[in-house]
């Protein structure tokens, strides 16, 4: 892999010069600029940029944390985050932790010596209380939560709430009278928990009945899904609205009814959550609450930048979804 020295032997300039150069900087003559811009296309140099960052005393790079990259909400999260970075010029680095791992903490010391200028978690990663033990370790490394609230954290969550009392008014207004939800596990508090919380104060303030059913696979798994809507048919013959905690259950929904001949929307109206690429291409398309990722990813780096220059930050932020009615309900 070639060097800077190696650049600036090509171009018969010293190493101050390629580096004014390649970072635009001082008094530059045409025949210098040419000449090391050829150096660094023969030896195919890609500059260090953590050491341009060490040198400059400026970093340039944000850490991301992903608890996956196939689970569709977070690669969607990513993908927003890493382009909102890019427009300001800062690149991203990803470190993958699992929410199962046994040493959280260590995406933290990975890319803090990696000379990050802040770190943002796509959901909570650990316990309140964990988080706290180890704060105190961070030497003022700033942090940020996306798509979740972590105490002593500055958080940037959607409105989960107002997004499980729109789907409820939704499927009542379509008078729905028979529903069900479909909802994570809620023995361990998750903001995305606001949604079921939200939508069934909304059915018991309509007088409307509404079972809840949990399924806490982050992948769903088809037969697990089929076997759900057996038993939610089997209590509830009369079923005719259905919400879903995200847009991949609720797809797997959607095709349960198609394979067993129940009519959408006018048998069962079914709603997801999320917005992912594939909601409004399926058949029919789906019903579901957008999350705002772009403004999620946007004001997440704001917090890091400002928590960098040692500015107060919002503890606590929401962002608003949008209800995205298709052909499901």
């Amino acid at each position: 892999m070639a060097t800077i020295k190696d650049v600036a032997k090509r171009a018969g300039v010293s190493v101050a010069t390629v580096s004014r150069v390649l970072n635009n900087k001082g008094p530059l003559s045409e025949t210098a600029i040419v000449k090391v811009n050829e150096a660094v296309k023969d030896l195919h140099y890609t500059p260090n940029l953590l050491a341009r960052s060490l040198a400059s005393g400026k970093k340039s790079l944000i850490g991301v944390v992903l608890p996956s990259f196939n689970t569709p909400i977070w690669s969607e999260t990513a993908q927003m985050i890493a382009s909102c970075a890019r427009e300001i010029g800062y690149n991203v680095v990803f470190y993958y932790m699992p929410f199962n791992s046994d040493n959280r903490f260590e995406a933290v010391e990975y890319l803090r010596d990696r000379q990050v200028s802040g770190v943002i978690f796509c959901g909570s990663m650990w316990k309140d209380q964990l988080l706290k033990e180890k704060l105190r370790h961070l030497k003022n490394l700033p942090l940020v939560v996306v798509i979740d609230k972590v105490e002593g954290v500055p958080c940037i969550v959607s409105d989960d709430g107002g997004g499980g009392s729109a789907a409820a008014r939704l499927l009542i207004s379509k008078g729905c009278k028979h529903l069900a939800h479909v909802s994570s596990d809620l023995s361990i508090y998750k903001h995305s928990d606001e949604r079921t919380i939200a939508f069934l104060r909304e059915c018991e303030k309509a007088g409307v009945s509404c079972r809840r059913y949990e399924n806490d696979n982050a992948i769903p798994v088809l037969e697990d899904t089929a076997a759900l809507m057996d038993r939610i048919l089997q209590e509830e013959p009369l079923t005719d609205g259905l919400f879903v905690k995200n847009d991949m259950l609720a797809a797997q929904c959607v095709s349960y009814a198609i394979r067993h001949d129940i009519k959408i929307p006018d048998r069962i109206r079914i709603i997801g959550y999320d917005d992912m690429r594939f909601s409004h291409v399926m058949y029919p398309s789906m019903t579901t609450l957008r999350h705002d990722y772009r403004r999620l990813a946007q004001t997440a780096i704001q917090s890091i930048l400002d928590q960098v220059e040692g500015k107060s930050v919002e503890p606590f932020t929401v962002i608003p979804v949008e209800l995205i009615e298709r052909e499901t309900t």
